[in-house]
């Protein structure tokens, strides 16, 4: 297979005693630092457990060729590959969920329909549910003209509208339904009967949405054409869950369909709605996070009390390409409140996509910077450098911690916990916007998983 393990040991020096023959006890190395790389494909998700760490893979597909192309690898402790599931022809893998078991459940579409299926402890499929909501084709609909499929799971436009995570053994869900409505499920599981539904609640009423297109280019960099369709969820230990959608006025104008269905006042028309959930499926509330401008949502992480959200925010039109800018906000996870909100601008172009706590309030954030994009369309450089930050309880950069930088376009993607000690998952060579134009074969990249000190 393309892992390959790096183990970086610090040597120990054996020191000889003067006046005997015995020489000193040798002292144990430092365990290996895990240094994974992987070629030709990115790294997109990582999660850790008792059975190891589990990598979520993607070849990068051009914008001629849409849908998701993911397999997962399951490595041990060093990194060293165990084993690996590939979907099956027809199907897509979207997402995955870790369980204290050491099995895992992966959540698979088509463009109409969604299953889950459990993976044992080799990645060997033991069990599936094919996803059945009769309710999604009655749910609310605001009619503005748009396409729609009421029959469906996914939207008409893709099928990468599925998250799931995990809840003892069962899973949280959340999707966007062919009538783009979005639903938040419970399932439980047990060895003898498999995946059993508890809940489904009504997160967004359906509503028209549209397409974003660019005038020229091959790749979607940072999946911008595409984000308004997609939705990010997290989960809490005892099942709680938040639920991030974005609100576009021009494509998918959710903060005033949402505000006449739920009889919420939302002033604004741009921004990332968040909603809780409880245990029980009982909907809690939603917080508008407005940003009045266009904005992406690219990870949502619920721990304790808080729910960290972060994501990109075109801030300005600047001519040297540097109008965009990244963005964290927390929000009470008991009360919905909006705890902070702010930009992250480190250099030219900022993206964030993905967040974890630390000790004392901070968080570790993982993204990409130093990118830049046209001011009046969506072209991605190819350059990006690789943006690992501790950010203060405001959202301020407390610090950088320096990532060592591979060619084209570098980007971290996923935050995970190892020890006292993070995995960081990510990309580097990948293509900017117009880098396949003229030779597809440089719509690629080389993922790797490195192991970094908690700061």
């Amino acid at each position: 297979m393309h892992y390959k393990c790096f183990t970086a040991v610090t040597a120990s020096v054996v020191l000889a005693a003067c006046g005997g023959g015995d020489s000193a006890p040798m002292a144990s190395p430092p365990p290996a630092k895990v240094e994974v790389m992987v070629s030709g494909v990115a790294v997109t998700k990582v999660q850790t457990g008792t059975s190891g760490i589990a990598v979520m893979e993607e070849k990068l597909r051009a914008l001629t060729n849409p849908g998701p192309e993911r397999q997962l690898v399951f490595l041990d402790g060093t990194g060293m590959q165990l084993a690996q599931y590939t979907p099956p022809a027809g199907w897509s893998l979207v997402d995955f969920a870790r369980h204290a078991s050491g099995e895992t459940t992966v959540a698979l579409t088509t463009m109409r329909d969604v299953k889950l299926v459990r993976l044992d402890r080799n990645a060997a499929p033991i069990g599936e549910l094919a996803i059945a909501d009769p309710q999604a084709a009655t749910d609310p609909f605001y009619d503005s003209g748009g396409v729609h499929d009421d029959t469906a799971l996914q939207p008409f436009y893709m099928h990468d509208a599925v998250r799931i995570a995990p809840v003892g053994e069962g899973v949280a869900m959340a999707l966007r339904t062919g009538r783009n409505a979005v639903v938040a499920y419970r399932y439980d599981h047990t060895a003898a009967q498999g995946y059993t539904r508890a809940w489904r609640t009504l997160v967004e009423p359906g509503l028209s949405m549209f397409a974003i297109s660019i005038t020229s280019g091959t790749f979607d960099t940072f999946d911008q054409l595409t984000n308004h369709w997609t939705l990010r969820l997290d989960a809490g230990p005892a099942g709680d869950v938040a639920v991030g959608v974005v609100s576009r006025q021009d494509a998918a104008p959710i903060f005033a369909r949402h505000a006449d269905y739920f009889h919420e006042t939302i002033a604004a028309d741009w921004g990332v709605l968040v909603t809780r959930v409880a245990a029980d499926g009982q909907r809690l509330g939603s917080t508008p996070i407005v940003s009045n401008r266009p904005v992406e949502l690219h990870g949502v992480r619920v721990s304790g009390d808080d729910i960290g959200i972060v994501g990109r925010t075109f801030t300005a039109v600047a001519s040297d390409g540097s109008g965009w800018d990244a963005y964290s906000a927390h929000v009470d996870r008991t009360s919905g409140t909006l705890r902070m909100y702010a930009n992250v601008d480190v250099d030219h172009g900022d993206i964030l996509f993905d967040i974890a706590p630390l000790a004392h309030g901070h968080f570790l954030a993982a993204g990409a910077t130093g990118y830049t994009e046209n001011p009046s369309g969506a072209s991605i450089s190819e350059q990006a450098a690789p943006l690992l930050v501790v950010l203060d309880p405001d959202g301020s950069v407390k610090q950088r911690i320096a990532v060592t930088p591979g060619p084209r376009q570098n980007q971290l993607r996923s935050l995970a916990p190892s020890g006292s000690d993070w995995l960081v998952g990510g990309m580097l060579n990948g293509p900017g916007t117009h880098s396949g134009d003229a030779d597809p074969a440089l719509i690629k990249a080389d993922g790797f998983v490195h192991e970094v000190a908690s700061p």
